[in-house]
């Protein structure tokens, strides 16, 4: 006959169901808050086209008939852009109080100094700029995923902001790309990692050895002036990191940062007259986006969720001064993009 367990076998047993009730604890956690969000692959076209409605239709969001469809998305793609070309500059991790100030405030008088011409282009409403809400984690390739393709991320994404992948849901780059557009890219390499083999040209930078504030950006400028005399790109994207590895350094206050601001001003500078010497030459019109990928803490950190991680910038520069035309544009583009940044 067998005798009754032990007071240490109890233990024992009540130890290891215990153990096995917190992994699964801890596993229903982890699978609660870093969910993983199925991937669609693949790019929309006439088949997922609806019909333009206003909105509050009764009508609104109805789906055509295939060759209705079909003959209405080849109407509205033949739609005149109003910009024959884009130039995208990121700028890693400026938050857009620093350029546009906060509540109905201008910015500081020493980021103001810093960065004279973007001003005169605000002032002079040659540029239109937005706060843009950048949802968390703030991290640059979740941030790139979301403007180029509306996904939102999560924050399973930090972890993939180490090893990037092929980024395989609808996004605008790939529509450029199918649509016969030549891109060209330099900086961050996440932007190559992303999108392999879609750019002309690209040259590549690590965004990971953040003490070099100088190099970084340098290898995106020193190509710059060749690649604004080319007519063979519709899509320039410049993204530079050195304001965000000043920050990791220093915090927003580093005695690098007001440098670092007047050489993008500078950037900001040459890239709009360069554009408008291109128009004078050639009539077509280039539309130059500034943005900010995610803003930054006092402390220069981010990836969270607080008012100074989510502040990015968005700003429109167009090449004439109080021209409806640009105006109507840059607003309309906007919208278009705010979905993809909030």
């Amino acid at each position: 006959m067998s005798s009754p367990p032990s007071n240490c076998e109890r233990l024992a047993t009540c130890t290891v169901a215990a153990v096995l009730l917190q992994i699964l604890g801890l596993s229903l956690f982890v699978i609660g808050f870093f969910p993983v969000k199925p991937t669609l692959s693949g790019l929309s076209g006439a088949e997922s086209y609806r019909q333009p409605t206003s909105p509050g239709s009764v009508e609104d969001g109805r789906v055509l008939a295939p060759d209705q469809r079909r003959s209405l998305y080849r109407e509205m793609s033949e739609i005149p852009p109003q910009f024959d070309r884009l130039v995208i500059m990121v700028v890693d991790g400026l938050p857009a109080e620093l350029v546009l100030g906060k509540g109905n405030k201008p910015p500081t008088k020493a980021f103001a100094e810093a960065m004279p011409y973007t001003q005169f282009l605000l002032s002079s409403g040659r540029a239109i700029g937005y706060h843009a809400k950048a949802a968390p984690p703030t991290v640059t390739m979740p941030r790139l995923k979301a403007m180029v393709s509306g996904a939102i991320g999560g924050y399973l994404d930090v972890a993939f902001n180490f090893n990037t992948q092929a980024l395989l849901e609808d996004n605008l780059v790939d529509q450029f790309y199918n649509i016969g557009w030549k891109m060209v890219m330099l900086g961050d390499e996440t932007w190559i990692k992303l999108f392999p083999g879609l750019f002309t040209r690209y040259d590549g930078v690590s965004s990971f050895y953040v003490k070099d504030t100088v190099e970084v950006d340098h290898n995106v400028t020193r190509h710059l002036d060749d690649e604004l005399l080319s007519n063979d790109w519709n899509l320039l994207i410049l993204h530079y990191l050195g304001l965000d590895h000043i920050g990791h350094i220093g915090g927003r206050h580093s005695i690098l940062m007001a440098p670092k601001l007047k050489e993008m001003d500078d950037i900001i500078k040459l890239t709009h007259k360069s554009a408008i010497l291109h128009q004078d030459k050639t009539g077509s019109r280039t539309l130059l986006l500034v943005v900010s990928d995610h803003g930054m803490t006092d402390n220069g950190n981010h990836g969270g969720s607080s008012y100074e991680e989510i502040d990015s910038l968005a700003l429109f520069i167009g090449l004439e001064a109080g021209c409806p035309n640009y105006t109507a544009a840059t607003q309309n583009s906007a919208l278009q993009i705010g979905t993809f940044i909030d």
